[in-house]
């Protein structure tokens, strides 16, 4: 009688003890999986970092030394951000190189540095966007600013900031499509008073 009793509680306690290693191994295997998951995640994330793309500005075209950068000689192409420093010309600071001269070549697809360029801001002055016949008066939407060379500039130039003097004036010489707007081509009479009414 004492034997099938203790026989009973030896199975019960094997039983006991299989059900608690199966368990057991079940519950270890599930935190090493989400441990092993979660470390694998990280490995990965440290292998991809620096490599996410974010967009900066480079050269369209070959660009020789000297040339002044218009928005036809950009392009914007995106880039591993490892590679992206304070240095390099992201697209909303584009407009700040247009028109300025590179101080160095560079090759299409080159990405644009702040130090290839001159550090000297220039003026900008007008140019006509369309062509402009004689007699016809100045719009706005004639004008553009551009920077010049330094070198070729000369006192009949007009400059951006003189623009208000010039819209609405008739010119008494064509101008052609990117010509420079020149203080030559108006009759030497005062510029018009804007919000004056007629007398």
């Amino acid at each position: 009688m004492n034997d099938s009793r203790g026989s009973r509680q030896d199975s019960g306690f094997i039983l006991g003890m299989l059900s608690g290693g199966v368990l057991g191994f079940f519950v270890t295997a599930l935190v090493l999986g989400v441990g092993g998951y979660a470390w694998l995640k990280k490995k990965e994330r440290d292998v991809r970092k620096g490599w996410n793309l974010v967009p900066a500005v480079v050269a369209a075209v070959d660009l020789a030394e000297g040339t002044v950068v218009g928005f036809e000689n950009i392009s914007q192409r995106s880039v591993p951000e490892q590679f992206i420093t304070s240095s390099v010309v992201r697209p909303d600071s584009a407009s700040y190189i247009v028109n300025q001269r590179i101080l160095v070549p560079v090759q299409a697809g080159d990405l644009m540095l702040w130090s290839q360029f001159e550090t000297t801001k220039r003026d900008l002055y007008l140019v006509a966007v369309r062509d402009i016949p004689v007699g016809a008066k100045l719009k706005e939407e004639d004008l553009e600013p551009k920077g010049m060379d330094p070198n070729t500039l000369t006192p009949s130039y007009v400059k951006d900031a003189e623009r208000p003097q010039v819209t609405g004036r008739p010119v008494i010489a064509a101008f052609r499509k990117g010509d420079p707007i020149l203080w030559t081509h108006f009759r030497n009479e005062p510029p018009p008073v804007t919000g004056a009414s007629a007398p």
